[in-house]
């Protein structure tokens, strides 16, 4: 598989500009592809390479702006404190995730750099994975219908990009500036 097939098919919300982030493993990479970072740098996303302890190579794909939002409330910046972030840029989070990578192979935090709800993420962390409402692309543990409704349109996006791909569209022209 190309790094561009890896995006569309796990990180189309985050092209279209619906989602802060997305995490994919680089594990099955065919890395001779012409992969066109530079485009897509100039529509607003930034990738961060990540190493987990266990060795799985990760690619961080994000709009910094948008995940700062995202990031940006108390319940979110003391979930990340107790883990001990630095909150004080982007930069030194990033920093900080890369390191807790290096420490766990998953941290369970990482659901806030991906847009996940932090009173799910803290749900996560307190329940260590149990008594979820509902899952999906996260374990769900405060608003079902909220959560339901935003997996429907991250799915909705996915099938239209990758239908979209596969008709030839090249993905730096289905990634939309921000």
């Amino acid at each position: 598989m190309t790094l561009s097939d890896l995006l569309i098919e796990h990180s189309a919300p985050t092209l279209a500009g619906i989602k802060c982030a997305s995490l994919i493993s680089l594990m099955n990479l065919d890395t001779k592809e012409q992969f066109p970072a530079k485009d897509l740098r100039a529509k607003g996303l930034s990738f961060l390479s990540i190493t987990a302890k266990n060795g799985t190579r990760l690619l961080l794909i994000y709009r910094e702006k948008e995940l700062m939002k995202k990031i940006r409330n108390d319940k979110a910046e003391r979930i990340l404190r107790n883990f001990g972030y630095d909150v004080s840029s982007i930069s030194s989070l990033l920093s900080c995730l890369q390191q807790r990578f290096r420490t766990v192979s998953c941290p369970h935090e990482v659901g806030l750099f991906l847009g996940y709800p932090a009173e799910d993420v803290e749900g996560f962390i307190a329940n260590k994975g149990r008594n979820h409402i509902i899952s999906g692309l996260w374990k769900v543990y405060s608003s079902a219908e909220n959560a339901a409704k935003t997996f429907a349109c991250y799915r909705k996006c996915q099938e239209i990009y990758i239908d979209r791909y596969r008709n030839g569209t090249p993905i730096s022209r289905l990634c939309v500036a921000v």
